[in-house]
């Protein structure tokens, strides 16, 4: 065996008959073993993966309070990780993402996070301990939510868990689900989405900085939400957008003190509809748009919170059967893109131009954050997928 590797179980089984000490600990009293042993700079290097694999493995066989009590999985080998169908990436900034990955080398699958710190250019992949789904699933249910550039959480569809990390997914603690108190206003680093109540307006759940849930104080005062479902959109200059509707009506209210107060938005032609469209897409917090695909297809810009619309959807072709919709996206400048599905032409808007014109037949892409995604698949938005910075350049997602 090897001599740091002897030493490290040596302190760990004197350590074992003491109160739990921390990794960080363990760690320090084995450097200064291995200081007076006079280890060579060779078997130092290969300590380190020793040590942290170790490290890792204390903070989560400790019985402590919020922790998780499954020790991580060993490594899956190479190549038998992959993104999970459909693809969860989202991109903090540029730089800084996550994807869901999934290894199904046995049943049940493991679910892996991946990280970049390069954007895209490689990814490092850690296992969720104790997150585990029947291969026939296909798919993990859990939903990922990212606060930060090494801050996530994994929360289950049916509300049971909360997998949290702020170490890019290195460590994990489980946190609860249910909101905790109320909060002020939305802070920096958290997410908010929408709780619909049956019979009465909907509330705001605000997920912390810390992993933990609060009910915002308080929401837009809307009618019972039945008809859609939508997170809170948030602009780059810290507003907030909430859209949805029940069976007679959408709205879309905003705020502009991080939640503390709100105001109704008017929406244009046939989008105050029940089910008119999609939206809202917000762009640098103030270039606002709707997309209506029902029973008109139009899309509309407003730069002053909804006090005046342009029109730019005048040209775009008619869906006589009403159910094919449209697909948009808004590129990081402002300008619009719409995606018309029965010919696959594109239509575009710079934030200076009035109106859509088309500019080609190209699959469209999605925002995933801080980069475009798209999938470039013989079906379409199926993978293999790419990612990019700019619309122009694209690397393909490779774990």
């Amino acid at each position: 065996m090897h001599d740091v590797e002897r030493l490290l179980r040596e302190e760990l089984s004197r350590r074992s008959e003491l109160p739990p000490p921390s990794a960080a600990a363990v760690v320090t009293a084995v450097h200064g073993l291995r200081r007076r042993r006079r280890i060579t700079a060779v078997a130092a290097l290969g300590a380190i993966a020793v040590l942290v694999t170790l490290a890792g493995t204390i903070t989560a066989l400790r019985p402590t309070a919020g922790s998780l009590p499954p020790a991580f999985p060993p490594p899956a080998p190479a190549g038998s990780v992959s993104l999970t169908e459909p693809p969860e990436v989202w991109f903090a900034d540029a730089d800084h993402g996550f994807a869901l990955a999934q290894s199904c080398l046995a049943d049940p699958c493991q679910l892996y996070v991946a990280q970049t710190t390069d954007g895209g250019a490689s990814w490092q992949r850690h296992a969720v301990p104790g997150e585990t789904f029947p291969a026939e699933q296909r798919s993990p249910r859990v939903t990922l939510r990212v606060l930060g550039a090494t801050t996530l959480a994994l929360d289950g569809y049916d509300g049971d868990r909360r997998r949290f990390t702020t170490d890019g997914g290195r460590t994990w603690t489980e946190q609860p689900v249910a909101p905790q108190g109320t909060v002020a206003e939305i802070p920096d680093g958290g997410l908010a989405q929408v709780r619909s109540n049956t019979g009465r307006p909907i509330d705001i759940v605000v997920l912390r900085p810390d992993g933990t849930s609060a009910l915002l104080a308080t929401p837009p005062l809307t009618r019972p939400l039945t008809s859609m479902w939508t997170n809170v959109a948030r602009g780059d200059d810290g507003s907030a957008w909430v859209y949805g509707g029940d069976d007679t009506k959408t709205w879309l209210w905003v705020s502009r003190d991080r939640g503390r107060t709100w105001r109704d938005v008017p929406l244009p032609g046939d989008a105050a509809r029940a089910g008119a469209g999609q939206g809202p897409h917000v762009e640098h917090g103030r270039i606002l748009y709707v997309v209506e695909t029902s029973p008109k297809r139009r899309a509309w810009r407003s730069v002053d919170d909804g006090a005046h619309w342009a029109d730019l959807g005048r040209d775009l072709p008619p869906d006589p059967g009403g159910d094919m919709g449209l697909g948009s996206v808004v590129c990081f400048d402002g300008t619009l893109l719409v995606y018309e599905p029965t010919s696959g032409g594109v239509y575009r808007a710079m934030p200076s131009e009035d109106k859509l014109g088309r500019v080609g037949d190209a699959p469209i892409w999605q925002r995933a954050g801080g980069r475009y995604l798209r999938g470039v698949g013989p079906k379409g938005s199926a993978g293999p997928y790419e990612h990019s910075p700019d619309g122009l350049t694209w690397t393909e997602l490779r774990l």
